[in-house]
């Protein structure tokens, strides 16, 4: 079982009125779209907001596992907060299309990719600024888990293998089935990676409304 509770809080706390947890992924420019969007929405409504978001890994493209794999990796050797600026920096569009496509990755190894990943986390902003140190973390974190090796284990995945697969049956479990989707306090709501600050705030006055009045 996991060691905490899964998803990585973007805003607002355990006294928020409104908790919306999300299911994203890096290979998704509709996700990329929803993550801009949702927390320029959100921003103006300070802690009375809580974002969540948690890893959808869609297995249609092949890199995503390792671009989830990078950021727990960071998140891990930085703190959620690092977390946040690499997934700014992921999500960018400019950033996707360069490094997450289907075409781009086409004829590049693993470590390829996880090369370039780590390079979007080096030029990142905000709290991600990365050391030598911490790449050399990063890297260990990614590499072949030594102690399953050890055992003879063939695939021993790596120290965020496990995470991901938490992340994997949570979202099975909670009946997630494409990025990005969205649940207010449990239940699945409808939403869109088009909607931009009005359409968020639109949403988020209604649903604050409906709980002042309860």
């Amino acid at each position: 079982m996991p060691a905490r509770a899964l998803g990585h809080v973007i805003q607002g706390d355990a006294a928020s009125v409104v908790r919306l947890e999300f299911w994203l992924d890096y290979a998704c420019p509709f996700s990329g779209r929803f993550w801009r969007h949702v927390r320029s929405g959100a921003a103006k409504y300070g802690d009375k907001v809580q974002l969540v978001c948690y890893h959808q890994v869609q297995p249609w493209h092949f890199q995503s596992t390792l671009a989830h794999e990078v950021a727990l990796a960071f998140c891990r050797v930085k703190g959620e907060e690092a977390f946040v600026s690499f997934s700014d920096a992921l999500f960018d569009a400019d950033t996707q299309s360069s490094c997450m496509t289907d075409v781009e990755v086409e004829n590049k190894t693993k470590m390829d990719i996880y090369d370039s990943l780590i390079e979007v986390g080096r030029k990142a902003g905000g709290s991600l600024r990365v050391t030598d140190e911490d790449e050399v973390k990063v890297r260990e974190i990614l590499g072949l888990d030594a102690a399953a090796l050890k055992r003879g284990e063939k695939n021993p995945g790596n120290l965020v293998t496990q995470e991901l697969k938490f992340y994997i049956k949570l979202g099975r479990q909670t009946g997630v089935h494409v990025s990005p989707s969205t649940y207010l306090h449990g239940l699945a709501v409808d939403s869109s990676s088009s909607w931009r600050d009005d359409e968020w705030h639109e949403f988020f006055d209604r649903h604050l409304a409906a709980a002042a009045a309860n």
